[in-house]
């Protein structure tokens, strides 16, 4: 099943109904890229960031604010003057998981452990890069390995021929079930893909979910501890991107298997965010 991409262009927690905190913290220049605020580095002005429903622009000083619930991931939409953070796979770490209460133990595969108390300040840190209006990427359809042997073969048939031509590349996109149910997989598919050498983005399907879940919102526990948040935004030169999660699982028609589909929250961060894009 094939997970939306836009270009331009979760249902909530019981706790959802619980007082909601503040998120705070300051987009800023990281010019020695330690990931740390030292001294020295300014604030970035007009930068994107969410909580996966809102999303607010930083002020002038590079402050930010949000809303924030029990089980949120803030993330930072990434501007098209400025490069993300990444991490030993490739992959955008400009995010903070706020799961206090951590997700549920029972699963079979792992989520997140409690996050306990939010920081007083979450900043992100990005770096200046010069982008044009045109580029090109990779995208890879269901890489879908069952075994560390298909991962091995994703390897030799896939990532060793396009990583030969990744060069001048601007990143790349998997476009969902990243492994076949195994999310034990997860790590090894991100070192595989971490090959190709680009920013790399990821994401969610149908064989990427954690089937123990009761609620939707707890469907992608697994991958937002091993890739982040499921639904996200980022800029490219003229191009801006939503990826979105449109599986449903349990399906809420009969609760049996899932249902393609996206909840209100996420339209919700559609329009949130396209109110900062350009016509």
């Amino acid at each position: 099943m094939k997970r939306y991409i836009l270009f331009l262009l979760w249902l909530p927690l019981s706790s959802y109904a619980q007082e909601a905190s503040v998120a705070k913290g300051r987009i800023f220049e990281d010019k020695n890229n330690n990931q740390k605020l030292d001294a020295g580095e300014k604030g970035i002005a007009n930068v994107a960031v969410s909580n996966g429903r809102e999303v607010v622009l930083s002020d002038k000083e590079g402050y930010y604010q949000l809303p924030l619930q029990q089980d949120n991931i803030i993330f930072v939409i990434k501007p098209s003057a400025y490069r993300l953070p990444l991490n030993e796979y490739n992959m955008p770490r400009s995010y903070y998981i706020h799961k206090p209460l951590g997700s549920p133990a029972h699963f079979k595969y792992k989520g997140t452990e409690p996050t306990g108390p939010l920081p007083a300040s979450l900043d992100f840190g990005l770096q200046q890069e010069t982008v044009t209006s045109s580029f090109s990427a990779y995208l890879f359809g269901d890489p879908q390995p069952y075994s560390l042997q298909e991962v091995a073969h994703f390897e030799k048939g896939i990532v060793n021929e396009a990583s030969k031509g990744s060069n001048g590349k601007a990143f790349g996109i998997s476009l969902g079930d990243l492994v076949g149910d195994h999310l034990d997989l997860h790590i090894p598919y991100a070192k595989t893909v971490q090959q190709m050498a680009l920013p790399w983005y990821n994401v969610i399907g149908n064989h990427d979910m954690n089937y123990d879940a009761t609620a939707d919102s707890l469907s992608d526990e697994t991958f937002e501890r091993n890739f982040g948040p499921a639904n996200y935004a980022f800029n490219y030169g003229k191009a801006h991107f939503i990826v979105l999660d449109d599986i449903i699982y349990p399906d809420p028609r009969d609760g049996k298997g899932y249902w393609g589909g996206l909840r209100p929250d996420q339209l919700d961060f559609v329009r949130n965010t396209l109110q900062y894009v350009p016509r």
